[in-house]
């Protein structure tokens, strides 16, 4: 069996689906339509557009207030789509496409903790195999029907803790860069730079250009992209139900970044599991650390050489000082320290590692 982790499945083209089906005629006209849809329109373009958040609100309150009245959300998200609930036949392509539209957006939700910090979450029913363009394909029964679908991959508890992985994560980065601000002799910032970079032949200019070229630049490119809204966590819905090797390994991880040209974060099954490897043992530093970990990847374009449960101490001949200025777990684990999130025995687990 393939893979289904190709660029065609990327979020991207779910995005690029979304908006290409709320420009197709043929959306219903009435109430409540007649006023959803031009907002509908308005916050999706290249990416998603905050000033015009809360008609995603609108749009589940509608569905609530046809449900108090009757109408069950697969018939509702059916006939908005410009659809006739009646018919038996297989469902057109732009039928398929406008409802489509509307079933994503259903289940996308905006998150602001504070003006420094946006994100988005696309939580789609856990019964996908696919995006909606493709998944809702077939007979216009079998459409309402999945339209109808509505338990969320994540629940409104883990997106909360989504939404605060990316606060702590962010408050976390930002702790780092004014750590890196002193790197003088003696300094706190010097001290964190040969911890986490140094092997026995780094010196303190090496470190010190290490930071001023790469590293500070990647953490203010992690900063931005962690409190600009633009930010989307999802899942990577075409391998949920895939028997592919490849898939279900990529299921079963935290999470991870691919090819998408938005700014898109794949939230996985292992992100809210921890077993007793993990170098945090509480929920909200171990979240944070996924969340730099992951747009460190994206950002500063570091590598997985090795993870904090296998000991991450700079070593030469065997994880060196270079593999150590690539490596995300580094990274991720160098500014939880420098935002004072380690304790001791974090510290002992990340360095020198938590398995034989």
């Amino acid at each position: 069996m393939a893979s289904n982790l190709t660029v065609d499945n990327l979020f991207d083209s779910a995005m690029e689906a979304t908006a290409t089906g709320l420009g197709i005629a043929g959306f219903a006209s009435d109430k409540p339509w007649n006023t959803l849809l031009p907002k509908l329109k308005s916050v999706i373009g290249t990416t998603f557009d905050a000033a015009h958040y809360s008609v995603l609100d609108d749009l589940r309150k509608a569905i609530r207030e046809a449900e108090k009245k009757g109408t069950k959300e697969g018939p509702f998200l059916l006939v908005g789509g410009g659809v006739d609930v009646g018919s038996t036949a297989i469902a057109a392509k732009p039928d398929v496409q406008r409802c489509a539209a509307l079933k994503l957006l259903r289940h996308t939700y905006f998150h602001a903790k504070r003006a420094n910090h946006k994100m988005w979450i696309v939580s789609l029913p856990s019964t996908y195999s696919a995006w909606p363009d493709r998944h809702l394909a077939g007979s216009v029964p079998q459409m309402c029907a999945k339209l109808g679908e509505n338990t969320e991959q994540f629940s409104h508890e883990q997106r909360q803790h989504l939404s605060d992985a990316t606060l702590h994560g962010l408050r976390w980065v930002l702790k780092a860069q004014c750590a890196l601000d002193d790197l003088k002799d003696k300094s706190k910032g010097l001290k964190l730079l040969k911890r986490w970079f140094a092997d026995e032949d780094s010196t303190d200019e090496q470190l010190r250009n290490f930071a001023s070229a790469t590293l500070k630049d990647g953490l203010k490119k992690v900063a931005s992209k962690m409190s600009a809204g633009t930010l989307i966590l999802t899942d990577f819905v075409p391998i949920r139900h895939s028997a592919d090797a490849t898939d279900a390994k990529a299921a079963a991880a935290n999470a991870f970044v691919t090819a998408d040209t938005r700014d898109v974060v794949y939230i996985e099954k292992g992100f809210f599991t921890k077993d007793a490897s993990s170098v945090f043992q509480k929920d909200a530093r171990h979240w944070a650390r996924i969340m730099v970990h992951e747009l460190t990847h994206r950002e500063a374009k570091t590598d997985d050489k090795r993870y904090g449960w296998a000991g991450i101490k700079p070593i030469k001949g065997t994880f060196s000082s270079a593999t150590a200025m690539v490596n995300a777990d580094s990274w991720a684990l160098f500014v939880a320290d420098a935002a004072g999130a380690m304790t001791k025995t974090d510290l002992s687990r990340a360095l020198n590692g938590t398995v034989d």
